[in-house]
């Protein structure tokens, strides 16, 4: 497996401030995206768009305080910007009109970015030191508008699973694990990691297929088959040359 998207994600992470990570779903995106290369003590936010997310998600809002009156708090884009914290933007390809208009303005050059807040302070507002927006998609660049796809300089194609997450699978799931997805095109992990969860609560392998794998479950049956074939053909040998 070309590890190659992994590796260069882990050199740019903590350098570059506008990173768009694209491929199919399961593969750690959003983990690695949420997790690796912050900073000591940089915060990290994170939101996941929908086709009926707004703005206000990430400008702020008010709300009503126990007192009865409104107060302004801001929303997630906001609090990064001021504390110069990662910002983690799943599914951006959801993103509508109201909520890109507000992100080009987030995604502005560091050097010239700012902002005017519709609170009663006008406060303006500039993305803080170490400020860094993150934002992952299942889709592909060209699925974004122009001006949108043209604020991340820098776009990784995430087409293989992460290495890390492979490993917290069992031993034998992790033998025929390359082979199977990309045989069947099942590329996330997480419907690997759950299949090997249910088994260890002790649900038995053929039901555990098709409660994860559904139409490729035969097919994922008979290659752990195959491999616990190969397993004891090759424990009998060892016992063999130990005698």
């Amino acid at each position: 497996m070309n590890n190659r998207c992994w590796e260069v994600l882990t050199k740019v992470l903590p350098v570059s401030r506008r990173i768009l990570l694209y491929g199919p779903p399961g593969t750690g995106k959003t983990y690695i995206a949420a997790t690796e290369g912050l900073k000591e003590g940089q915060e990290m936010f994170q939101t996941t768009l929908t086709q009926d997310s707004t703005a206000t998600e990430l400008l702020g809002h008010y709300v009503p305080n126990e007192q009865g009156a409104f107060e302004w708090h801001d929303g997630l884009g906001i609090k990064a910007w001021k504390q110069g914290a990662r910002l983690v933007i799943n599914e951006i390809d959801n993103a509508g009109v109201d909520v890109m208009t507000f992100l080009h303005a987030l995604l502005d050059d560091p050097m010239f970015a700012r902002f005017t807040l519709p609170n009663k302070e006008k406060e303006t507002v500039r993305p803080a030191e170490g400020f860094q927006i993150i934002a992952t998609m299942n889709g592909v660049p060209d699925d974004l508008s122009e001006a949108l796809a043209d604020r991340f300089p820098v776009k990784i194609h995430m087409d293989n699973v992460n290495p890390d997450a492979i490993k917290q699978l069992p031993t034998n799931l992790r033998g025929i694990y390359n082979d199977y997805t990309e045989e069947n095109h099942v590329f996330s992990v997480r419907k690997w990691i759950d299949f090997a969860n249910l088994m260890d609560n002790g649900i038995d392998v053929d039901d555990a297929s098709f409660a994860v794998f559904q139409d490729d479950a035969d097919s994922l049956i008979e290659a752990l088959a195959i491999q616990d074939s190969d397993d004891r053909s090759d424990s009998i040998e060892e016992e063999d040359e130990d005698e």
